[in-house]
C-alpha cells in the first residue's frame, strides 16, 4: 500500500528565511597578518620617519630642529664627492650582484648533484653566512694588512715576494672589498637557488635526456626558465644587500684610501654618527630607498614572466 501523505507547507510565519551568504575571507590572510604587521612596523614606519627627518635640520649637536623642505637634498646635489661615491656604489653593487648570483648558481648546481660528500659540502658552504659581517670585515682587514703582521704579506714572504699595500691601492682595495662581500653573500644565494633547484620536476630532465639534449641545453632550456622566479628573488635581495651594505665596507676599508671605496652607506653612517647631521644622513638614506625601489621595479619588469595576451 502506497503512502499518500503529502508535504504540508509551513505557515509563512514559520518559514525559514535564508541568510545572506557572506563572502569568505581566505584563512591564509589571518596567518600572514601578524608577520606582515611585524615586518611593516620595522620597515615602513622607519622609512617614513626617515623621509620626514630628511625634510628637517635635525642635528644631534643642537637642541631643536625645524622643517627646511628639500634643503638637505640640495646640499646632496652640491656635494663635491657625489660623482665619485655614485660611481663607487654602482660599480660595487653591480660587481657583487653579478658575481654573487653567478657563483651561487654554479655552486648550487654542483651541490644539487648526488656526489660523494655533497651533504658535508652543503654545510661548509653555509659557514661564511653564519659569521657576523663585522667579524668578516675585521678578519680580512687583518689578513690584508700592509705590514709584516698581515697574513697575506707573511705568506707571500715565504715565496720571496715583497710586501704589498693591499688596502692602500684604490683599485686593489675596491677589488678586495668586492671579493670579501661576494664571499660573504654567496652562501645565502646558494641556499635560495638550491631550494629552487630541488623543486624542479625531474621528468623534464629525463625527457630532455631522451631527446638527446646536452648538459648545456638542459641548463639553458630547462633549468634557467624554470628557475627564473628564484633568480629574480636572488637578484632583488642581493641588490638590496649590496646597496645597503655597511658593516664589511666600514670594517675593511672605511671608505679609504681617501674616498676610493666610499659608498653611500658609509657616507650615511659618517654624516649621521660622526658629524651628527641626522637630517643629511636621512636624505642620503631616502635616496638609497628610492634607488632600491627603482631597481626592484626594473627587475620585475624585465624578469617577471609575461602572460600571453590570448587566453584559451
Amino acid at each position: 500500500m502506497q503512502s499518500t501523505a503529502q508535504t504540508i507547507p509551513l505557515p509563512s510565519s514559520r518559514r525559514r528565511i535564508p541568510r545572506p551568504r557572506l563572502p569568505r575571507v581566505n584563512g591564509f590572510f589571518f596567518f600572514i597578518l601578524p608577520g606582515v604587521s611585524f615586518v611593516l612596523s620595522l620597515t615602513l614606519f622607519p622609512a617614513l620617519y626617515g623621509i620626514y627627518i630628511s625634510l628637517t635640520n635635525l642635528n644631534l649637536g643642537y637642541v631643536g630642529y625645524s622643517f627646511v623642505g628639500l634643503e638637505n637634498y640640495g646640499r646632496l646635489l652640491e656635494w663635491d664627492d657625489l660623482g665619485l661615491v655614485t660611481r663607487n656604489t654602482l660599480g660595487f653593487v653591480a660587481s657583487v650582484v653579478v658575481l654573487q648570483v653567478a657563483i651561487g648558481l654554479l655552486v648550487s648546481i654542483l651541490l644539487n648533484q648526488k656526489l660523494v660528500g655533497h651533504q658535508v659540502m652543503r654545510s661548509l658552504t653555509i659557514l661564511p653566512w653564519v659569521l657576523p659581517s663585522v667579524v668578516v670585515g675585521l678578519v680580512f682587514a687583518q689578513i690584508f694588512g700592509g705590514s709584516r703582521l698581515g697574513i697575506a704579506n707573511y705568506v707571500l714572504s715565504l715565496f720571496g715576494v715583497g710586501q704589498m699595500s693591499w688596502l692602500a691601492d684604490p683599485a686593489l682595495a675596491m677589488a678586495l672589498l668586492v671579493a670579501v662581500s661576494v664571499w660573504r653573500g654567496v652562501p645565502f644565494t646558494v641556499i635560495i637557488l638550491l631550494g629552487g633547484l630541488q623543486t624542479l620536476p625531474r621528468e623534464l630532465y629525463e625527457a630532455a635526456v631522451i631527446d638527446g639534449a646536452t648538459a648545456w641545453q638542459r641548463f639553458r632550456y630547462v633549468t634557467l626558465p624554470l628557475l627564473k622566479p628564484i633568480l629574480m628573488i636572488s637578484l632583488i635581495m642581493g641588490t638590496g644587500g649590496a646597496l645597503n651594505s655597511l658593516d664589511i665596507p666600514l670594517a675593511l676599508t672605511g671608505g679609504g684610501p681617501g674616498s676610493a671605496t666610499e659608498l653611500f652607506s658609509i657616507s650615511l653612517y659618517k654624516q649621521s654618527f660622526f658629524h651628527l647631521d641626522i637630517s643629511y644622513g636621512a636624505a642620503i638614506g631616502t635616496v638609497m630607498l628610492v634607488v632600491n625601489l627603482v631597481l626592484i621595479v626594473l627587475y620585475l619588469l624585465v624578469l617577471q614572466p609575461r602572460r600571453s595576451a590570448n587566453h584559451d
